[in-house]
């Protein structure tokens, strides 16, 4: 080795070659340098969107007057060509911003290699304002018709309001937030449908831009026939034990609902539930199942039973006097007059339970002279009487009174002061009435007498929903 490095001639060599390879490594690096500045290249990205930071987007909404910008950015092809587009960001900082209307700069950040030439725009103008939020009620739109003869009841939604949130000045103009169900075709009650909720203004257009809470509720919409609400009343079979009668009959519900088509309805007034007065045996409080059938014609009826409390009290009897008569169904051109009895009053010994009878007066019970049909004359008739619920006439009495009808310009008018047309007389309560029609005359009708009530203790209910008594009884 000493040997080679004594040589002249080596050390030149060697000298040389150590140039060459200095040379070559300064050529080498600043080649590139001149190559990649030849080679630069400049694109444009559309739909860059403008992402929003330093607010918080539940207690403020934010509009602003654009979503995204267009960047031109340079660089080599690699660096431009090979990135995916979400490298480029675009922020919109409102960190500082205050409820209002402001301009903010946009901030970006590029791929590592990129320039930015441009970007349009470099800033926006943003209005803030504080959400207020309100309750609305649900309304649902029922879409479609259901099936040939029935019809839909009314929705039932839970929750039945929900929550709106939006701006101040947009949550003004919400009217209301309403779904849509589909009922087309359907013969049967819509269940468990989730329904999706919009807010609308009071021209019917969608509020797009309201967050609603819950986005969606539980609807069921019933489906059913044609119904009818009518009155319900009382009717009796069977009988009380003779010692007993009523004095109070309270149904749980004064009302059915009868479905059917339209035609089966139109002739359905009232519907009538029947008591077995024949499970009573004793006075006091008693509470009767009464089973409902739908009445010819329906198909379904709504509750199918009913209960009715029933207070039996032991009997008792009174007798009213002075009660007046009034005369009704006088033919045009004749007077009438009462010629028996002369006082024109008649008395009636009447049976029920003690605390109603002690209430009775008067003019709780009225009793009507029918002359309709009657000619001049005098005539026999049969007086109907009108009572309260649950008393009735004792012994069948059968009471009448003998009238006159007469033409006043007749020298055969009655020295006595005429009762003609209808005389005035208290209203009583609508019972059923006892007797009626002239007994020796052609609209005599002793057969449509009824002295007694339908059963052998008391006059059966007539009608009147609720409790069957005179007020206060017990």
């Amino acid at each position: 080795m000493d040997k080679w490095m004594n040589n002249n001639n080596f050390n030149k060599v060697l000298a040389v070659a150590l140039s060459i390879i200095l040379w070559a490594m300064v050529h080498i690096d600043s080649a590139p340098t001149a190559q990649s500045t030849g080679h630069l290249e400049s694109k444009i990205i559309e739909n860059v969107p403008i992402q929003t930071t330093g607010v918080d987007e539940d207690k403020y909404v934010i509009s602003k007057d654009a979503n995204s910008v267009r960047m031109e950015v340079m660089g080599k092809s690699s660096d431009i060509n090979f990135v995916f587009s979400d490298d480029y960001r675009v922020t919109l900082d409102l960190s500082k911003a205050k409820p209002g209307t402001s301009t903010i700069p946009l901030k970006y950040s590029l791929p590592r290699g990129v320039d930015l030439i441009s970007i349009t725009p470099r800033e926006v103008h943003v209005h803030i304002e504080e959400r207020n939020t309100k309750s609305f009620p649900v309304t649902v739109i029922a879409k479609g018709t259901p099936a040939d003869g029935y019809r839909l009841g009314t929705p039932v939604v839970e929750p039945a309001t929900v929550k709106v949130t939006l701006a101040a000045s947009e949550l003004a103009h919400v009217a209301k937030v309403q779904g849509t169900v589909e009922v087309n075709g359907e013969n049967e009650a819509v269940t468990e449908k989730r329904m999706k909720l919009a807010a609308y203004d009071a021209k019917g257009n969608e509020i797009k831009d309201a967050v609603i809470e819950p986005a969606s509720v539980s609807v069921e919409i019933p489906i059913t026939l044609p119904y009818k609400s009518v009155p319900l009343r009382i009717g009796y079979t069977g009988s009380l034990p003779d010692s007993l009668v009523l004095s109070k009959v309270t149904p749980e519900v004064d009302s059915v609902v009868i479905y059917g088509q339209e035609a089966a309805l139109a002739s359905v007034a009232s519907y009538e539930a029947t008591l077995d007065l024949g499970s009573i045996n004793r006075a006091g409080t008693s509470t009767i199942k009464a089973d409902l059938k739908p009445p010819d014609g329906a198909q379904e009826i709504a509750p199918k039973s009913v209960n009715v409390t029933v207070v039996a009290s032991e009997a008792a009897e009174r007798t009213l006097r002075d009660i007046p008569v009034t005369l009704e169904g006088v033919r045009s051109g004749l007077s009438a007059s009462i010629e028996s009895p002369a006082e024109r009053t008649i008395s009636l010994t009447l049976i029920g339970a003690s605390s109603l009878l002690d209430q009775l007066n008067k003019n709780n019970i009225k009793a009507v002279a029918d002359l309709s049909g009657l000619g001049a004359g005098n005539h026999m008739v049969l007086l109907q009487i009108s009572l309260p619920s649950f008393v009735e006439l004792s012994n069948e009495q059968r009471p009448t009174v003998t009238v006159q009808l007469y033409s006043p310009a007749s020298s055969a008018a009655p020295s006595a002061t005429p009762a003609s047309g209808t005389a005035a007389s208290p209203e009583p309560s609508t019972e059923p009435v006892s007797g009626g029609g002239s007994v020796d005359g052609p609209a005599a009708s002793p057969d449509n007498g009824n002295s007694e009530a339908p059963t052998p203790t008391a006059s059966p209910a007539t009608g009147e929903t609720g409790e069957e008594s005179l007020p206060g009884a017990e």
